[in-house]
């Protein structure tokens, strides 16, 4: 048994816990055995180390100690009476505060002696601690929970960390001894790894911090070689199909693009030619596209296109919202004018266009095709699909991109991101796709300069966005909603464009949601396109795919909320035209450490790539890229930013291709079992 079989025993199964358990287990996502195996401390308490009283106030960080109770007092708060227990170290003296805790009286005997994990503080002329956990100390007795490292895990109110910590132990005492390692034998005894077994006890109940790092390890290295052992025989799959004399010549795709009132960046023209070359290759192309917010790579996306229409073939360009799709669709059009059928699809498309759309998709016509998650359905069939391109790729899943690669027979395949992957990351990700990198912006652009703000200098920022828009400029309000109920967030984003309003009359101000239909949409986008409107407030919908040149100032409300990356995406809405751009940051005074640290590298750079580093710093590669969207296992431990880490586990996995290509030795039986049993086939099989 491996340890991913484990996914299919529900927790339904498991006698020893309760119903409340259960039901606070799914509160966290945890539903399967193999959910809570792989649901890791986020840290750990060091109970094993016996410190002092005075080194917690020194430090200002928890400690072990060992006290003894001198006296009981109490305190009053809120009327209410509550323990003050007075304690000892060998040398200080402190008081244990238990709120809401009278039982402390009983538990804590004056002349006993404790083991004590607390951090404690100076306040009303005394050492104090509120927080504590004890247990009775007897010399020659192995405490239950002390004189250990003891794991901190993120957990619903319901479920008691101690308990959990039950949980966890039982399980591994019953499944760790049956699973089987995925891991060939000679790479964890190559690399001195710990077994897989020793590497799961450990990270749960570590024995010292040494075994701790050496668990993770461990752990991190499965993680990748999953990853990347799923993108080799990916990409040897791929590679397997020819696709000779699909295409014959793009010369007319490059005139088209010679009309063009401004010129091509070097970026742009290298990109391009990359992509003329895998479309003439022998083998379907499989390329990402990486570039900056306003770096242009949806005109090298419809080059692409272009050339497939050129060669009397269809193209399918796939996007995650509405209005992106409408504007992908107007600026396709108005570059190839009569020359090819250019067509809209979304949830919105009238009957009788979808069936012309249809029908015409059923010819042997050259079509270039744009949509949302409607290119997807059914009854969307193509003749002759040839190319198929994903704005913003990291909005999809793995089976949405399946679905629609299927349409056609082993189709040219560009995925677009404005979301900057440091490249080890991308390639431990995206090992089955070749890369472009569009860095260089179009010569007119200026630097955005962004500011930071708190709300006591708003109205300061207001008088200045007054001027911008007396000199004929625009600018964008984007407000987090951040209610449970969607009522109140409409109604809260109703007051907030209602106060720009107010704050910026005379000017015309529209806003701009998720729930408005699709007709709505249009006319607010309109209006501000249009320069109608002057100032657009809406919520993330704006994120990607609003491109007004006009408009030169972006207002970030609440910016603490967003992650580095999103808050380069809004400030990149701006920035567009000729004109000197502005973003501005508007936070509380008091934010955390992190949220500031943010602000300040916004501030500084613009380059969406530095921030993206940074990104994946503090937040993770999974939780940015959506790994679970992929089809390939979750990271929960390996940091891609470890450039020689992951450089060792994609070396290993190459050789293993290249000395087993189809993993049939009795030694690699373990990777066919372990890994690969448990990815989606198709995410091996198909483009």
């Amino acid at each position: 048994m491996y340890l991913a079989d484990l996914r299919s025993l529900s927790i339904e199964n498991l006698p020893f816990l309760t119903p409340k358990q259960k039901k606070a287990l799914k509160k966290i996502g945890l539903e399967t055995v193999y959910d809570i195996l792989t649901y890791f401390p986020f840290r750990y308490e060091d109970r094993k180390e016996i410190s002092s009283i005075e080194t917690s106030l020194l430090t200002k960080k928890p400690v072990t100690t060992i006290v003894r109770v001198i006296d009981h007092e109490s305190i009053f708060f809120q009327n209410k009476k509550h323990p003050k227990i007075i304690v000892q170290d060998n040398k200080m003296r402190a008081a244990l505060v238990g709120f809401h805790r009278p039982y402390l009286f009983k538990n804590l005997r004056i002349g006993n002696t404790y083991w004590l994990y607390a951090q404690f503080f100076m306040k009303y002329n005394e050492i104090q601690a509120t927080s504590f956990e004890f247990e009775p100390y007897e010399e020659k007795a192995i405490p239950k929970h002390f004189g250990k490292i003891l794991p901190v895990y993120r957990l619903p109110s319901e479920l008691y960390p101690k308990e959990f910590q039950g949980i966890m132990q039982k399980l591994l005492d019953t499944y760790l001894s049956r699973i089987e390692d995925e891991i060939p034998v000679y790479a964890v005894t190559g690399h001195k790894l710990l077994s897989k077994t020793e590497a799961y006890q450990e990270i749960h109940f570590p024995t010292d911090f040494s075994r701790l790092r050496k668990a993770r390890i461990r752990i991190a290295y499965e993680e990748v070689f999953g990853i990347q052992i799923a993108v080799q025989l990916r990409r040897k799959a791929l590679s397997s199909f020819a696709k000779d004399g699909r295409y014959l010549s793009a010369s007319r795709a490059w005139k088209m693009l010679s009309t063009l009132p401004f010129p091509l960046t070097t970026d742009q023209q290298k990109t391009m030619k990359e992509i003329e070359e895998d479309l003439f290759s022998s083998q379907p192309m499989h390329r990402l596209l990486q570039g900056d917010v306003g770096a242009g790579k949806t005109l090298v996306a419809f080059f692409a296109m272009l050339v497939a229409a050129e060669n009397n073939h269809q193209t399918a360009l796939l996007v995650p919202t509405e209005s992106l799709a409408f504007q992908h669709y107007h600026s396709l059009k108005n570059l190839v004018k009569e020359a090819f059928f250019v067509a809209l699809l979304t949830s919105s498309t009238p009957p009788k266009d979808r069936k012309d759309i249809l029908e015409k998709l059923q010819t042997k016509e050259p079509c270039l095709v744009v949509g949302t998650h409607a290119l997807l359905q059914p009854d969307v069939v193509f003749s002759d699909l040839a190319l198929v391109v994903f704005d913003e790729q990291h909005k999809f899943g793995v089976e949405q991109r399946l679905a629609l690669s299927k349409k056609g027979n082993h189709p040219d395949l560009l995925v677009m991101t404005a979301t900057p992957i440091p490249r080890t990351i991308s390639l431990t990700l995206y090992g089955d796709l070749d890369i472009s990198i569009i860095r260089e912006k179009p010569q007119n652009r200026l630097p955005i300069k962004t500011h930071w703000i708190t709300t006591s200098e708003y109205s300061k920022m207001l008088a200045f966005i007054k001027k911008e828009l007396e000199n004929g400029r625009q600018a964008f309000f984007v407000y987090p909603v951040i209610e449970a109920s969607e009522k109140l967030e409409l109604k809260s984003l109703e007051h907030y464009h209602r106060q720009i309003q107010e704050k910026l009359s005379p000017f015309e101000v529209v806003w701009l949601h998720g729930r408005m239909s699709s007709e709505e949409k249009t006319e607010a986008l309109d209006r501000f396109r249009s320069q109608k409107a002057h100032v657009l407030v809406s919520t993330l919908v704006i994120e990607v795919g609003i491109d007004v040149p006009n408009a030169t100032v972006m207002v970030i409300e609440a910016a603490d909320r967003f992650g580095l990356s999103q808050l380069h995406q809004l400030r990149g809405r701006v920035g567009r035209g000729s004109h000197q751009s502005y973003c501005f940051l508007v936070t509380e005074e008091e934010i955390s450490e992190e949220a500031k640290e943010r602000m300040k590298i916004l501030c500084e750079t613009d380059d969406g790539f530095a921030i993206a580093e940074a990104d994946f710093k503090q937040r993770g590669p999974g939780e940015i890229l959506g790994v679970r969207q992929s089809g390939l296992p979750e990271l929960k431990v390996a940091d891609l930013c470890d450039h020689r880490f992951v450089a060792m586990c994609m070396e290993d996995t190459r050789r293993i291709i290249a000395y087993d290509p189809e993993l049939s030795l009795p030694k690699h039986r373990c990777i066919v079992e372990g890994i690969l049993k448990f990815l989606p086939l198709d995410y091996l099989r198909s483009g």
